[in-house]
């Protein structure tokens, strides 16, 4: 019985550890949601855009974003398999280059679509925008996983 009594006790520090590892690192993630509102804000705000400009502007981006996300699906599922000869290295870096030719091509047709849209130099904000906030949350969750370490 005292046995049983340990192993229950110790099954439930066990279940409270992983549920507060959980919490620790899966909590501060963002929803898709939460992470285009965050963007959408920071570009809004860094490019001087009008209620208006982002009405048109950011379901032009919205779009181009989940066109991107096909690419990065790709390049994500080849990195999953590691190749082995030289052959198949070769290949694979052949590929990786196609996809970023092809998400830089996708990439420019967008822009000249938001062209369209807005202004060449809110344009040129609103790219400049989107890297920092990418650089911003990167340093930031760089920082919290190396806080948790």
């Amino acid at each position: 019985m005292k046995v049983l009594k340990v192993f229950v006790l110790l099954m439930m520090l066990a279940s409270a550890t992983v549920v507060q590892a959980q919490a620790k690192h899966g909590g501060n993630r963002l929803s898709k949601e939460q992470f285009m509102a965050e963007l959408e804000k920071f570009i809004a705000a860094e490019a001087d855009l009008t209620p208006q400009e982002c009405n048109k502007l950011f379901p032009v981006m919205r779009e181009m974003y989940s066109k991107q996300r096909v690419y990065f699906d790709k390049m994500k599922n080849q990195n999953k398999k590691c190749p082995q000869t030289e052959d198949e290295c070769r290949e694979a870096v052949k590929m990786r280059d196609k996809i970023d030719l092809d998400i830089k091509k996708l990439q420019q047709t967008y822009h000249n679509k938001m062209l369209n849209v807005v202004s060449a130099r809110k344009v040129m904000k609103v790219i400049l925008a989107e890297d920092r906030f990418h650089r911003r949350m990167l340093k930031k969750w760089t920082r919290k996983d190396n806080n948790g370490k």
